[in-house]
């Protein structure tokens, strides 16, 4: 009997030193742990979160036409018996444009003169002498040259934008290095059926004498401008259980055992994302957030953070 008790004692001293040594064992590891975690700096890329103004804008193309053309008729039929003027010639209206000879075999008729209607600048003779017209036959075009416009079609998820007004870059082959301003000064009320388009017209706000009629044009049409926003890399944001989130960084902290450096804490914010432009997307915060004044965005090196991550700042 007395050596039972004193078995049961004994294994009862065993029992208790060994959850001793386990409990310290797992309080070590955990605290090890703890620290371990706590000096695991992940190296992020970051910028500084400021606010700016961004714009909206479509690329679209089109052509350069005269703002004013006429092409022009002769009223009787014949052959063309000579030009009074060349391509690039300026004329004032009531100008001799061509003759038209209405001569037919065996006789001998005055000729015709085609005079200009319009004053401007000849852009168009598309045929020669001794060629036979009629009353239909366009022999001369012209335009105001002065006055240049911007034809192009613009999409129709697109046409809630368009009112007259609205500014953009033109850049043509001609000059890839040179932007030009112009304005929609036309929109056609209608919306095309074939092509789910509408035709817009731009006139430029300079004359330029480097612009000539019949240019290909690209437009960056800007249809709204956002003033005074936040704006990330759309690459930044991070979309979890349907919720989307940014990391941000702001005071720095001081790691215990570290090697001498600046280290910053990581906090995940919740955000609501908006229009995005040229890679950028506008956000605003669901909460008010402590961490926005001197704050930086990771935008690289993010894909391994948790809330409040230790990071260190790539040079």
């Amino acid at each position: 009997m007395k050596s039972t008790l004193q078995t049961i004692f004994l294994t009862s001293l065993c029992v208790s030193a060994w959850l001793q040594i386990c409990s310290c064992s797992n309080q070590e590891l955990a605290e090890n742990k703890d620290e371990d975690s706590a000096n695991h700096v992940h190296t992020v890329h970051i910028e500084n979160l400021v606010k700016s103004d961004l714009r909206k804008y479509i690329e679209v193309n089109g052509n350069i036409r005269a703002e004013k053309s006429m092409s022009v008729y002769p009223i009787v039929s014949g052959k063309i018996a000579g030009a009074r003027v060349h391509l690039g010639s300026e004329v004032k209206k009531g100008d001799v444009l061509v003759y038209v000879d209405p001569s037919m075999p065996g006789s001998h008729y005055a000729l015709n003169a085609v005079t200009a209607p319009i004053s401007g600048t000849v852009i168009s003779i598309p045929l020669k002498e001794g060629t036979r017209v009629n009353t239909e036959t366009a022999v001369v075009t012209i335009g105001d040259l002065s006055r240049l416009q911007i034809i192009t079609y613009i999409p129709e998820r697109y046409a809630a934008y368009l009112k007259k007004g609205l500014d953009a870059e033109v850049v043509l082959d001609a000059y890839p290095d040179e932007k030009f301003t112009a304005r929609i000064s036309e929109v056609s009320p209608i919306l095309d059926e074939a092509t789910h388009t509408k035709e817009v017209v731009l006139s430029f706000e300079k004359n330029d004498s480097r612009i000539n009629a019949g240019m290909f044009a690209a437009v960056n049409l800007f249809l709204k401008d956002y003033k005074n926003v936040f704006s990330v890399p759309s690459s930044c944001i991070i979309e979890k259980l349907g919720k989307k989130y940014i990391y941000l960084t702001s005071d720095s902290v001081q790691l215990p055992h570290s090697e001498q450096g600046k280290y910053y804490k990581a906090h995940l914010i919740e955000i609501n994302a908006d229009e995005e432009i040229s890679g950028r997307t506008i956000i605003n915060f669901v909460q008010p957030v402590d961490q926005i004044q001197n704050a930086r965005v990771v935008v690289q090196g993010f894909e391994n953070l948790q809330d409040e991550s230790i990071v260190n700042i790539a040079e």
